[in-house]
């Protein structure tokens, strides 16, 4: 989990800004240079992130939260943790995750184990893949006040059809039953992203993606926003 945080981030709002097209293309890339410059000299952010479904059949909805933070700078860098939450996800209830440099601590049903840290890898197969080249239809509002501070949004639709079709391509494939029924089930992603006028900072990220069934709609909805940045994080303690 180290930096992950950050990453996340960043990455996300990669998807809405860079490598795009649209009528505020340049604008949206200014924005974005702007915001991965002062989030690389941060040093802990804390989150918090909704994630839901909306129009699926009775009983089939659900909701997961999660909230979480972690030091990327300074003695405690490397440190960080995630509380992950749902009533309605069968088997899920609560599970908290910390990580304090390599080690990796889970906690679930009240009780703390140890869990091998991710390995890392000689080479990763998606690194040639770019999706920002998916990324189309850019705007940019700026002055938007959100809890009386100006934000920059910027919002952007994904192609999520010719993205599945580029990372297959980038996996060395032509085209399977499996990617080609995955691209017939999704729909375009639509992103959105508030930038703080004042700190350049990427304070919330909304992301929705629609997806059909058997004639049936359902989107998946995430809500991503930053609740404090510089400040302490309260890690729970695994002893």
């Amino acid at each position: 989990m180290r930096r992950a945080l950050l990453v996340a981030i960043v990455a996300l709002a990669s998807l809405v800004a860079a490598g795009c097209s649209g009528v505020d293309a340049q604008k949206s890339q200014s924005i974005l240079d702007e915001s991965t410059t002062a989030m690389a000299d941060v040093e802990s952010v804390s989150f918090a992130m909704r994630m839901w479904t909306s129009g699926g059949p009775a009983g089939t909805d659900f909701t997961v939260l999660m909230h979480g933070g972690g030091y990327e700078k300074g003695k405690r860098a490397g440190q960080a943790y995630v509380t992950i939450t749902s009533d309605n996800i069968p088997g899920l209830g609560s599970m908290t995750v910390v990580t304090r440099g390599e080690a990796v601590y889970v906690k679930a049903g009240g009780r703390w184990a140890r869990v091998p840290a991710a390995g890392q890898t000689s080479a990763d197969p998606l690194a040639g893949f770019d999706i920002t080249r998916y990324v189309a239809d850019v705007r940019v509002e700026e002055g938007v006040l959100v809890e009386g501070e100006p934000m920059d949004r910027i919002t952007g639709v994904i192609d999520t059809s010719a993205a599945l079709d580029g990372l297959f391509g980038t996996l060395g494939g032509t085209g399977p039953t499996g990617f080609g029924s995955a691209a017939d089930v999704l729909g375009d992603i639509r992103a959105v992203l508030y930038v703080s006028e004042t700190t350049h900072l990427p304070m919330r990220t909304l992301i929705d993606l629609p997806m059909e069934f058997a004639d049936q709609k359902i989107v998946m909805h995430m809500d991503i926003v930053l609740t404090a940045v510089n400040k302490p994080v309260d890690i729970p303690s695994v002893g």
